[in-house]
């Protein structure tokens, strides 16, 4: 058995609190009953898949409910943060769309309010508990989307009762013109609890004001719901509570010794559900893509080529990254080739060429396309992997900077 698979089943055994040789036992039980050959590297790996699998499955179910606090310290580090993003800016462009493709059944539905100016007064149209509302505003509001010299529409929460039966109490109301909101996976513990995956949840200028490094040991303080394995921000005390337990006083009561402890280690212990080899993201990307709930990737590899001039449309910049053992047990013709991680502006590159990383994200796989741009059936790209965080284990070379635009090239 190759021996990163050894190592990884003692971290399944630990996440299912099961024995080791009880791990071993089912990993062989799921290769036997899809006739998978263990003497074969590659069907080793095969049946590695399938039991991260399992573990999946398992924790799933097995999550126990507990009551919610009403926040707490917590301790451990980020291992990836998911850029920024503007929940309205969709929500808006999907309600214009569907007001322009049939103005009176977007009203209807009330995912709209409809102002118009008539002789000098605003007056606002919309379909609240099926009924048609008139009113005259002041003014047209700032989250109003124009849609002529006298026609705005307004955004509008449509949502009546959640899925818990409790009613919506902005049901009706307008929606706000920004909401932005980011998730950032943590793996820590809070006060009295045990180490875990965490999804930290920030909104509004929590969001925006948002700044951690990846990798590196803090604390701070929010609203940890373990029934979600979600912590949630808390205005005025989550980012102003944030520190690094390396730049603590080994006297604040908030310091922790952490000397000990591998980053690496504790990594792979608890997220083991989500790790994949480089050579199998094509499977693993089919796999996670059909799960429901959080879909990450961790994997590794050795970066190949670099580009950090951001993409002039979305701001990425992307790096290359083939598997760790890419030039061992393969044919030449068979090397796998490295895969593109694209990286966003938050993300610090602070490697070079040849360095062997840690990757933390989410895969992605584009349909091709034919001559005429139109996406051709049943067939695709090889999977890519949009970055949240990485590890250098080993940092090696020269960082390759982008050569900013009108920088003399007389060395050339």
């Amino acid at each position: 058995m190759i021996e990163r698979i050894e190592n990884e089943l003692g971290s399944l055994a630990k996440r299912l609190q099961i024995e080791e040789e009880e791990m071993n036992a089912k990993y062989t039980e799921l290769a036997t009953s899809n006739n998978l050959d263990l003497e074969d590297e590659r069907q080793q790996l095969m049946a590695m898949s399938l039991t991260r699998q399992y573990v999946r499955s398992r924790l799933a179910s097995n999550r126990s409910s507990s009551q919610q606090s009403f926040g707490a310290m917590v301790t451990g580090f980020f291992v990836g943060i998911e850029p920024v993003r503007d929940i309205m800016e969709y929500k808006r462009k999907n309600v214009r769309s569907r007001y322009n493709a049939d103005a009176s059944q977007a009203l209807t539905d009330g995912l709209v309010a409809e102002i118009v100016l008539e002789d000098g007064e605003f007056k606002k149209t919309q379909v609240k508990n099926d009924e048609w509302e008139t009113k005259t505003l002041p003014q047209v509001p700032d989250m109003a989307i124009e849609i002529s010299e006298t026609v705005w529409i307004v955004p509008l929460d449509a949502v009546k009762t959640w899925q818990s039966g409790d009613t919506n109490k902005n049901y009706g109301r307008p929606l706000p013109k920004e909401q932005h909101q980011v998730r950032a996976h943590f793996i820590g513990q809070k006060e009295d609890g045990e180490t875990q995956l965490w999804t930290v949840q920030l909104k509004n200028e929590m969001a925006k004001n948002f700044k951690a490094d990846c990798f590196r040991m803090l604390t701070f303080y929010g609203l940890p719901n373990e029934d979600r394995n979600a912590i949630y921000g808390i205005r005025n005390k989550t980012l102003s509570s944030m520190n690094y337990l390396d730049v603590l006083d080994e006297e604040d009561p908030r310091w922790i010794d952490v000397s000990g402890e591998s980053i690496e280690d504790i990594l792979v212990e608890h997220t083991a559900e989500y790790l994949a080899d480089m050579i199998e993201l094509d499977s693993y990307h089919d796999l996670i893509s059909q799960q429901q709930g959080l879909r990450l990737v961790v994997t590794d590899g050795i970066v190949t080529s670099m580009n950090l001039t951001p993409n002039e449309r979305s701001g990425n910049r992307v790096i290359w990254v083939e598997p760790v053992d890419a030039n061992y047990g393969f044919d030449e013709d068979d090397i796998p080739e490295s895969t593109p991680i694209w990286v966003p502006s938050h993300v610090n590159i602070d490697f070079g060429v040849g360095s062997d990383v840690i990757i933390v994200g989410r895969t992605n796989q584009t349909q091709k396309k034919g001559d005429d741009g139109m996406p051709i059936d049943g067939e695709y790209n090889p999977v890519t992997i949009n970055l949240y965080g990485v590890y250098a284990r080993s940092a090696t070379g020269v960082v390759v900077e982008e050569v900013a635009e009108g920088e003399s090239m007389e060395f050339w």
